[in-house]
């Protein structure tokens, strides 16, 4: 099997070693490259993934809902960037297959989504922003500025269901989000958040 991360940082070698920069700027060019690259391997997992079932619109809306609270919640992490990837890019498929089937045969009455983002507002007042080994947060300021901003990006999700006619959007956002603040408890973090 091939090794994501590893094909990213070859990648990344190849493209900074002819950079006449110093060591310092290569590192933090070359993590940049890296993590672009993942990022686009995985969306491209995902796409291919959700369009094998036909779930594509509605696994790409939980996985942006998903994505965009966990930049700013923090949450679990598995040990290697490949199994994330591939994580990541199944599960948001079947949320998004959930979500369809969901919609067409209506199976979720609007009280649920406005309890499961309730149930998610909980979860990451109380315990975003959940930290990691490799990235841990030592600022309380920034701390603050995490969890302000994850709870601002739940309270909007519920503005957008207020607004949004669409009940695919309104159930995929929510799966997202549910999912992610789910990432946060303490049970799949070492520590918890807060």
């Amino acid at each position: 099997m091939i090794n994501l991360a590893d094909l990213s940082s070859n990648v990344t070698k190849l493209i900074t070693r002819e950079l006449d920069y110093d060591e310092d700027k290569k590192e933090i060019i070359a993590y940049a490259i890296e993590t672009s690259l993942l990022a686009i391997i995985g969306t491209l997992l995902l796409i291919l993934f959700a369009m094998i079932i036909n779930v594509l619109k509605s696994a790409l809306i939980a996985a942006v809902f998903g994505v965009l609270l966990r930049r700013v919640s923090g949450g679990a992490h598995f040990s290697t960037p490949t199994k994330c990837l591939v994580f990541g890019a199944v599960l948001y498929t079947i949320l998004g297959f959930l979500a369809q089937n969901f919609v067409q045969y209506q199976l979720i009455p609007d009280y649920m989504i406005w309890l499961s983002l309730a149930i998610s507002l909980l979860i990451v007042a109380f315990l975003a922003p959940v930290d990691s080994e490799s990235k841990p947060i030592h600022s309380k300021s920034l701390r603050k500025k995490l969890k302000a901003s994850s709870v601002g990006f739940v309270v909007i999700a519920f503005i957008v269901g207020l607004v949004s006619t669409d009940p695919l959007l309104n159930v995929s956002m929510c799966l997202g989000i549910l999912y992610q603040s789910l990432t946060l408890l303490p049970l799949f973090n070492r520590g918890g958040g807060g």
